[in-house]
């Protein structure tokens, strides 16, 4: 494994190089938690099983790992797609690869999107497993309450009740909220990904993908848990059946929650093999043709 930072905006971002280093593919792989940092995809067996045919890319995102940052700075959207940014032109200069395919699980398959909305001419194919993603206001909020009830929880009793009269009950009123910001950031939250959220409160909840599929202009293959409780099916499934976007494949797993890469691994490793040879046979045949 090659263990190198490069600079971004103001911090040094850590990055992970794995596999096949002189392989002709590359696999950008935007990890999750928000701010679980990539060790913990690295060392899964399933994302293992590519460094056979694959360089495999790895990084810790803003805030994460060892990408030191102080997220009370705040993660604006165009920062942290800069970051994947950073990363993709980096390696380009760095490694003999041709070609690119970005994979993003979970809050990295929300990152992956926003770099699909950007700069998807970088990459191509995008594999989003999981996406942390919404595709309406109503179903955003819905995202809001499901999660927050876990960290709600751990507050102080009277911050609750500080709480509860909220005129505007909305996530950025409540992460805006200096009493909520100061238990975030201090060391009695144990719940790390929040300090995350509380940095993106100001887009997390008002950036819905409503046209994302329809505009893809790369191949894109999604892989969704049908007992995810995290991200639910019914949202994706909504939007796949308004596309006719040929370049979008989905696959919606049985008995499978919110790891696919855990609960089908097979699946998951023989699906993303498959879309990766298959797009760059097209995209062969297509330069041929």
């Amino acid at each position: 494994m090659n263990t190198y930072s490069i600079k971004s905006h103001n911090i040094h971002l850590q990055v992970y190089a794995l596999g096949n280093i002189q392989a002709r593919t590359a696999v950008l792989f935007l990890h999750g938690g928000p701010g679980s940092g990539a060790m913990p995809v690295i060392e899964l067996p399933a994302f293992q099983a590519f460094e056979k045919d694959y360089l495999c890319l790895h990084f810790d995102q803003r805030g994460s790992g060892k990408s030191n940052y102080d997220l009370k700075e705040g993660l604006p959207i165009e920062l942290i797609t800069d970051d994947v940014l950073a990363v993709v032109k980096d390696s380009k200069e760095r490694y003999n690869f041709t070609s690119l395919f970005l994979w993003g699980g979970s809050f990295g398959g929300c990152l992956a999107s926003l770099c699909m909305e950007r700069f998807p001419s970088e990459f191509n194919g995008v594999i989003l497993s999981s996406p942390a993603i919404t595709f309406s206001r109503e179903q955003a909020l819905d995202f809001y309450k499901r999660m927050s009830a876990p960290y709600q929880k751990r507050m102080d009793p009277s911050m609750q009740n500080e709480l509860q009269p909220l005129d505007d009950p909305t996530p950025e009123a409540f992460f805006s909220l200096s009493k909520v910001r100061d238990f975030i950031f201090s060391p009695q939250n144990t719940i790390s990904s929040i300090q995350h959220i509380a940095a993106m409160s100001s887009w997390f909840f008002n950036h819905v993908f409503p046209y994302l599929f329809d505009e893809a202009s790369i191949p894109t293959l999604i892989l969704q848990g049908k007992e995810d409780p995290i991200c639910l099916y019914q949202n994706i499934d909504q939007q796949i059946s308004m596309t006719s976007n040929k370049l979008i494949q989905y696959h919606l797993l049985e008995s499978c929650g919110h790891a696919v890469f855990e609960d089908q691994k097979e699946i998951f490793i023989d699906l993303i093999k498959t879309f990766i040879e298959d797009t760059l046979s097209a995209s062969s045949s297509s330069i041929q043709s």
